[in-house]
């Protein structure tokens, strides 16, 4: 099958590389066209001091390799719910990507933003004119500190990817923490060696199948 397409569908600049970084680079590589949409306006306020992450974005992406500028649809952050979710949904599909496979959050995570926008990829992954795979992505920090499991059931092999994914990181100058942040180069390195511990990988990415399709899984 050629000219796959994948979406890979976040909440907020930064979360692309965190749940993805390492599959966006073999998607890349491979017959995928890889398209990010960023649903929030790439911009957060921490004690009143505004930090604005676009141009971290657009450099993240670059150095995963990706060939076009992430697309950010400017809502508000931390400020999902409330925006009715149909209007959110129509400029996912206003942009006409129609993908094969996408990517998103889980329901399960701690972020609203988050759990708002796995609705959104259900909505925007109706299968009404062909089959649409969905997966949902591990967001350090925010999946595991909800009290509730990450159930990890799809794994990617990242040996190859892992460097570039935590330079990919990096790139958000705002976001990068000290360890043992789970946002920290050594907890992004420690996570990717756990679940390649569970799945027989040196290092690996972590995903929850919400929609298996034969043909369309990476």
């Amino acid at each position: 099958m050629e000219n796959r397409k994948v979406m890979i569908l976040v909440a907020h600049a930064d979360d692309e590389v965190l749940g993805a970084g390492g599959l966006i680079q073999k998607l890349i590589k491979t017959d995928w066209n890889v398209s990010i949409v960023i649903l929030s306006d790439g911009q957060l306020t921490v004690r009143d001091v505004l930090q604005d992450n676009k141009i971290d974005s657009s450099r993240c992406c670059k150095t995963l390799g990706l060939p076009s500028e992430p697309i950010i649809l400017d809502y508000p952050d931390q400020k999902f719910d409330g925006i009715p979710i149909a209007n959110m949904a129509g400029s996912v599909l206003k942009l006409g990507i129609e993908p094969d496979l996408i990517i998103t959050h889980v329901d399960t995570d701690l972020n609203l933003d988050h759990r708002i926008v796995c609705d959104i990829a259900k909505i925007v992954g109706r299968p009404k004119k062909k089959p649409v795979a969905i997966l949902g992505c591990e967001i350090p920090n925010t999946t595991m500190w909800n009290g509730k499991q990450f159930e990890a059931n799809f794994y990617v092999d990242i040996t190859k990817e892992i460097d570039t994914k935590i330079e990919a990181f990096s790139q958000y100058v705002n976001e990068l923490q000290e360890y043992p942040h789970p946002w920290s180069r050594e907890g992004l390195r420690l996570l990717a060696q756990y679940h390649g511990m569970q799945s027989g990988f040196l290092y690996a990415e972590a995903f929850h199948v919400i929609r298996g399709v034969a043909g369309l899984m990476p």
